[in-house]
């Protein structure tokens, strides 16, 4: 990598990494607040939701601005007919999968009411969305850092009401939702409008192209069945009615994932890195799989180090009721370094244009965890939920490694018969 690319690498981190540390401030409040207001029983109920929201908020946020990226950055299509195809897309799917998460929650989540319900999932599904559309519009045209500003302001506002409706003795799931669902509206209209006069084309829904459909569809699998791996414990829990143990589980995994910030900021950054591919260069996507690899793996390790030793202050932050989350972060904690060192071989298959095999893994990795969550969890409970997570991603990191090693030979092979 050249000193001018490895700058603008280091530019860009340190904006993704903005972007994970607004996000997480945003978390621990509400993680804090509401773990003080509802307690381990009502922060079970949120969490369940949640839980729920995971799997399928893909199909109208990450699967679609992916698709975006790839059909700019590595096929060449044109930005404005892309952008606006899959701003379609999203709305629609957004309006889609709000009918049917509302459904799905009024039946297994008893603790929030309909209108808490409804915000979030609004929130979650439609919404925020039409901002990362916007943000990914930037990304794919001009470069990440101009998209990292998007998303902040929309991170800064969940902040900020959070912070302003517990200080008005106000904060409520529903408020929340509420209050959530109407500042990312006004976010989204204002990007949109922003983003459109910034590349000279009117940012308004478009015709849908197959093709952007396909590769939504494609990576929201993928996606889908990751965030099923990660939250169907939880979900499985809570239909077990393991109540408390839900909202104690729900509070561990919480800050076990505080340890995937860096990462996530890394990866983020880096998509675009890993959708540009330079012909007749072998090995260049496990290569750069290895390098990312290598720093997330040793951060991984440190940070479960801290945890072990950090892990009885829990009840300090959310308090006394949460004692029992104390020795699930213990359990959680080698997640960090599962999940760090198999998440950069699954972005060197989308850079081989091998997306379908990329979520065929997740999938069945996903299957697998599933299987074990409702084998292990109604017999063992959270410990179940704990071990079944763990297994899953020791499955996922050796099949990723596996699959990139086998595919990038293949790849070189393939080039070199042609260069021949």
């Amino acid at each position: 990598m050249s000193l001018r690319g490895g700058r603008g690498l280091a530019a860009e981190s340190v904006w993704g990494l903005a972007i994970e540390l607004v996000a997480m401030l945003g978390m621990m409040l509400t993680f804090t607040f509401l773990g003080r207001s509802l307690g381990p029983v009502g922060y079970g109920g949120y969490a369940s939701l949640y839980a729920i929201v995971s799997p399928l908020v893909t199909l109208a946020a990450s699967g679609v601005t992916l698709a975006l990226l790839q059909h700019v950055v590595r096929d060449h299509e044109s930005l404005a007919e892309t952008a606006r195809s899959c701003l379609s897309l999203s709305i629609a799917l957004g309006v889609l999968l709000t009918g049917i998460g509302a459904l799905v929650a009024m039946t297994i989540v008893d603790t929030l009411t309909t209108v808490a319900i409804v915000a979030i999932l609004l929130t979650e599904f439609v919404t925020t969305p039409l901002v990362y559309v916007a943000a990914a519009t930037v990304q794919a045209g001009t470069g990440f850092i101009g998209a990292a500003k998007i998303r902040l302001v929309m991170l800064c506002c969940r902040v900020f009401l959070v912070i302003a409706l517990f200080a008005a003795d106000s904060l409520s799931v529903a408020s929340l939702g509420v209050a959530t669902l109407l500042s990312s509206g006004v976010v989204a209209v204002m990007a949109l409008r922003s983003v459109g006069r910034r590349y000279a084309f009117r940012f308004v829904p478009g015709r849908v192209h197959a093709r952007h459909l396909r590769t939504n569809v494609v990576y929201s699998v993928g996606i889908s069945a990751s965030a099923l791996t990660t939250d169907g414990d939880k979900a499985v829990l809570a239909a077990n009615k393991f109540v408390v143990d839900t909202g104690l589980y729900a509070a561990a995994f919480r800050i076990v994932n505080l340890g995937m910030i860096p990462i996530t900021s890394l990866v983020t950054v880096s998509h675009r890195r890993f959708l540009e591919h330079e012909h007749g260069v072998p090995g260049q996507h496990l290569r750069r799989a290895i390098k990312f690899t290598k720093f997330s793996a040793i951060y991984g390790l440190a940070f479960v180090a801290v945890i072990l030793v950090a892990a009885p202050l829990l009840p300090v932050l959310v308090g006394d009721e949460f004692e029992g989350s104390v020795n699930m972060v213990r359990w959680l904690c080698p997640f960090v370094v599962l999940r760090a060192a198999a998440t950069f071989p699954l972005n060197g298959l989308m850079g081989l244009n091998r997306t379908f095999l990329r979520s065929v893994i997740i999938v069945g990795n996903a299957v697998l965890s599933m299987s074990i969550y409702l084998l292990f969890i109604p017999r063992y409970g959270w410990e179940g939920a704990a071990a079944g997570t763990l297994i899953a991603e020791v499955v996922l990191l050796v099949s990723t490694w596996s699959a990139l090693v086998a595919c990038q030979r293949q790849a070189d092979r393939r080039e070199l018969a042609v260069v021949v």
